[in-house]
C-alpha cells in the first residue's frame, strides 16, 4: 500500500531550498509593499501634524497681548491647543534654519518673536491654511505667518515611487519563483514517476496522486508566510521598544492583514504551479 505523504521523492531538497527562498524574497517585498501603502494615511497624517506653523509677532508687544494672540490661536478650529508655543526672537532665528533650511549668514537677527503651533491632520490643507493665516494677519501686533506645504507634498511621492519600485521587484521575483517551482516539481515528478506509474496501474485516483505536492506547496507557503510575520513582527518589536514614534505610525490590524494576503498569495502561486505541471505531467509523460 502507498502512502501519499511518501510519494515525493527526496532528491530535489536542494531546489526546494531555492523555491522556499524565492517565495519567500517575494512574500517579503509584497509584506513591505502592503504594509507602507496600507501606512500612507498614517504616515501623512503624522507628518501633517508635526509640520509647524509661525506666526510672527512685534517684539515690544506686551506679555498680556501675546497671551491674547496665543488665546485666539488656541480657539481656532484645527488647531491642536497642546502644539503652541511662544519663542523668542533669540531662538527664531535657530529655529526657522530648522525648518526651512540652512539661512544665509546675517550681521543682525532679522526675525521677530514667533508663536508656534500645529494643527490636525484633517485640517492641514492650503485653504483652510490661508484662511488661518487671514484671520491671524488682522490681529494686532501679528507681522507675519509662515508655513511649508512642500515637504509633505515630496513625502507623499517619494512614498509612492518607494512602494511601487518593491511592487515591482515583487512581480520579478513572482515569475523567478513560479520558475524554480515548475522546475523543482518537474524534477521530482521525474524522480518519482516509476512510484506513480505503479499506483496507476493499482487504480490511485489522480486526487490520491497530486495530493503530496499540494501538502508541500502548502507546507512553502507555510513557511514563507513564517518569515513575512517575522519580519514584519520584528519591525512592530522594534517600534515598541525603540521608536515610539514609529509604534503610533503602525497599525496592528494592517499587520495581520498584510500576513493573510501573503499567505493567500503565496498559496495562489505555488498551489496553481503545482496544478499546472502536473496535469501536464500526469497527461503527457505517463500515458
Amino acid at each position: 500500500m502507498f502512502s501519499a505523504n511518501r510519494t515525493m521523492s527526496k532528491v530535489n531538497r536542494p531546489t526546494t531550498f531555492y523555491a522556499t527562498i524565492s517565495i519567500t524574497i517575494v512574500l517579503i517585498l509584497v509584506g513591505l509593499f502592503l504594509t507602507l501603502f496600507m501606512h500612507t494615511g498614517n504616515i501623512t497624517n503624522i507628518l501633517k501634524q508635526n509640520i509647524n506653523l509661525l506666526a510672527e509677532v512685534q517684539d515690544v508687544l506686551p506679555e498680556s497681548e501675546i497671551q491674547r494672540l496665543i488665546d485666539i490661536i488656541k480657539t481656532t478650529e484645527g488647531v491642536l491647543p497642546q502644539s503652541i508655543e511662544f519663542i523668542k526672537k533669540e531662538k527664531a532665528l535657530e529655529f526657522m534654519a530648522g525648518e526651512f533650511g540652512k539661512l544665509t549668514d546675517v550681521i543682525e537677527n532679522p526675525f521677530k518673536n514667533i508663536i508656534k503651533f500645529n494643527i490636525k491632520a484633517e485640517y492641514y490643507n492650503e485653504k483652510r491654511i490661508v484662511k488661518i493665516k487671514e484671520m491671524l494677519e488682522l490681529e494686532k501686533g501679528i507681522i507675519g505667518f509662515y508655513y511649508e506645504n512642500e515637504g509633505i507634498e515630496m513625502v507623499q511621492k517619494n512614498i509612492k515611487n518607494f512602494s511601487f519600485v518593491l511592487l515591482g521587484l515583487a512581480g520579478i521575483f513572482v515569475l523567478l519563483s513560479i520558475a524554480i517551482i515548475y522546475n523543482t516539481l518537474r524534477l521530482t515528478l521525474l524522480a518519482d514517476e516509476k512510484k506513480i506509474k505503479t499506483m496507476q496501474i493499482v487504480g490511485a485516483k489522480g486526487s490520491f496522486i497530486k495530493k503530496p505536492y499540494y501538502v508541500w506547496g502548502f507546507k512553502m507557503s507555510f513557511i514563507a508566510t513564517s518569515f513575512v510575520l517575522l519580519v514584519l513582527g520584528g519591525i512592530y518589536m522594534y517600534a515598541l521598544l525603540y521608536n515610539p514614534l514609529l509604534l503610533e505610525l503602525l497599525n496592528v490590524t494592517y499587520l495581520i492583514i498584510t500576513v493573510v494576503i501573503c499567505f493567500l498569495l503565496s498559496l495562489l502561486i505555488t498551489l496553481s504551479a503545482s496544478r499546472v505541471i502536473l496535469r501536464q505531467f500526469l497527461k503527457n509523460n505517463l500515458t
